[in-house]
């Protein structure tokens, strides 16, 4: 297996056909986190993610991610919800590249979600994806799942007619 980071770019301007539609990957009391989707293009995949948390995990969330949304904030403690993703023989950690985030502005928080995009820059012959994500520091525990692709429309076909 060879180790990678997915850095965080965003996907090519157009183009892309979806290849999985949304999935819930993880439901904790106070926590959904959801699959939206995955587009296929010839360079690679994009994964859009949704995670929702309410009462304390929102409180929480909305603490752990002040930097993100309080740039008076300097404290050097924050984190963010970590995605691990295996395609084919690579694996690696991939960074958000549109963290999207929206906390229900109440004293304290009663809801947050984010909304990240990730670019997983390889095109592989693979018929599945492994995804990990956790944010421990809000209550969720990694979690792993493996997805089923559907064909890649971006790679030369592999069956041959007679």
């Amino acid at each position: 297996m060879r180790r990678h980071r997915w850095p965080a770019q965003p996907p090519p301007a157009t183009g892309g056909t979806e290849v999985h539609g949304p999935t819930v990957l993880a439901a904790h009391q106070g926590l959904t986190l959801q699959l939206n989707d995955i587009t296929a293009y010839p360079s690679g995949m994009q994964l859009r993610l949704v995670l929702t948390a309410t009462g304390r995990c929102a409180e929480l969330a909305h603490h752990e991610t002040r930097s993100l949304t309080d740039p008076e904030d300097y404290s050097g403690h924050w984190s963010y919800l970590s995605v691990f993703v295996t395609v084919g023989d690579i694996e690696g950690e991939a960074d958000p590249y549109h963290p999207v985030t929206r906390s229900i502005r109440a004293r304290p928080p009663t809801e947050y979600r984010t909304l990240p995009h990730y670019w997983v820059g390889t095109c592989q012959d693979s018929d599945a994806l492994t995804l990990t994500a956790g944010w421990e520091e809000v209550g969720l525990p990694p979690t792993t799942t493996t997805i089923e692709l559907g064909p890649n429309p971006y790679l030369p076909s592999t069956s041959h007619s007679e």
